[in-house]
């Protein structure tokens, strides 16, 4: 009896140990599980066996599965390669990428490749780490391995487009995208990505007939009709780009873009209410709003609205003296340059008073940094310190005059 102990004891502690050491080599957590179990049934075992405990058969039944049973198919799983790892760590390395920890994800991997075979989605994820972390000659290794692996896995074609288009290999981007296109018809990056790429080229027509096809598929993206819309334009087609402005603010009223650029064709077009109207939706906007109230002093000044012009003016020169050059060189306000410039004069001569009003604030904590230190040399006073710089000594709560202290 106690021999036949001892071999249970014996063989669970091979068994645990097995387990352990396949752990460590393929790194396989479902490993733990067994270990685990088989390691508490131990520790109850040997005790009930050393004191001669006597436990009912549902114990026993326990301890058995607990001891042998559990770690033997944990063991059987090991040795015929059935493991349920390698799914746990792609898991875990996709987890690490989401999480931005793209060294942790490619060294997860590499534990992977140790044991199984390299496949397409091991691949691209690899691809997708080093492309973060901008290192895109290995990036591309793995792209192409995935392409090898797998032709018609179009996400390695549209990743390949964006290495390329940094390594501003142009032709072969523009190339990759629409090999991603052929295979996947309504990948909309891609599509987005290779009408962006059409455009800055100046290949107008042909992104033209990009964003119609894209369009087909996405009906509702407010995206694609804004920049269709910006490429007609470009073509001089204003009535088709019109249209497709006003459908992206149909499905998207807040595009500050697109209403900025539909009141710009109704100006041109002389709808000069339609477009204060519309530039009157976006005066609030921080990217839109100057550029707005720029619009609508021009659109007074062709209605003969001095005096409403003159006001947006001395808004505009107020708050962002780039306006101050843009107004001095438009030619529409001609036709009341002589109160525009005595306004531009005068915001000038303001502007040049509060640099002398700084630079005088600026000397003043010199200083007063001079008087608060006992320093009788002026030169040093000029010496600026970054100690001291941006306290101001006329509000710090000590004594200036220190011949008192005690």
């Amino acid at each position: 009896m106690i021999i036949d102990n001892i071999i249970v004891i014996i063989v669970a502690i091979i068994l645990i140990t097995y387990l352990s050491v396949n752990y460590v080599k393929k790194y396989a957590p479902l490993n733990l599980l067994f270990i685990a179990i088989g390691a508490f049934a131990l520790g109850i075992y040997v005790p009930t066996v050393y004191y001669g405990t006597q436990v009912n058969i549902l114990t026993q039944v326990l301890l058995l599965l607990g001891i042998f049973i559990v770690p033997t198919i944990g063991s059987i799983i090991q040795y015929k390669d059935i493991s349920f790892g390698v799914k746990l760590l792609y898991t875990r390395a996709k987890k690490y990428y989401n999480l931005g920890k793209y060294n942790k994800c490619i060294a997860t991997v590499e534990k992977i490749l140790n044991k199984y075979e390299k496949t397409s989605e091991i691949s691209l994820l690899l691809a997708n780490c080093h492309y973060e972390l901008e290192e895109y000659v290995e990036a591309k290794e793995n792209l192409y391995d995935v392409i090898n692996l797998d032709r018609e896995y179009y996400i390695a074609y549209f990743k390949l487009g964006n290495i390329l288009e940094k390594e501003n290999d142009i032709d072969s981007a523009i190339d990759m995208y629409k090999r991603t296109l052929k295979i996947e018809p309504t990948f909309y990056d891609a599509y987005e990505a290779l009408g962006i790429l059409l455009a800055e080229e100046g290949k107008y027509s042909e992104a033209e007939k990009v964003y119609k096809k894209a369009l087909e598929y996405h009906k509702q993206s407010y995206e694609l009709l804004f920049n269709l819309a910006m490429i007609q334009l470009e073509l001089s087609k204003t009535n088709d780009a019109e249209k497709n402005l006003e459908l992206a603010l149909t499905i998207n009223p807040n595009i500050d873009e697109a209403t900025y650029a539909l009141g710009n064709i109704q100006m041109l077009k002389g709808d000069y209410s339609r477009a204060l109207e519309l530039y009157s939706e976006i005066l609030k906007s921080e990217t839109y709003g100057l550029k707005a109230y720029y619009k609508v002093a021009i659109i007074y000044v062709t209605k003969n609205e001095f005096d409403k012009a003159m006001s947006i003016i001395e808004y505009l020169i107020s708050s962002d003296a780039n306006y101050i050059d843009m107004i001095e060189n438009e030619f529409v306000f001609n036709a009341m340059r002589g109160r525009i410039d005595a306004l531009i004069e005068q915001r000038k001569e303001h502007n040049q008073l509060q640099i002398l009003n700084e630079e005088e604030e600026v000397n003043q904590k010199k200083k007063n940094r001079k008087n608060w230190f006992g320093r009788a040399d002026e030169q040093e006073t000029e010496k600026e310190s970054i100690l001291y710089d941006d306290i101001d000594f006329d509000k710090v709560g000590f004594r200036k005059d220190t011949n008192n202290e005690e």
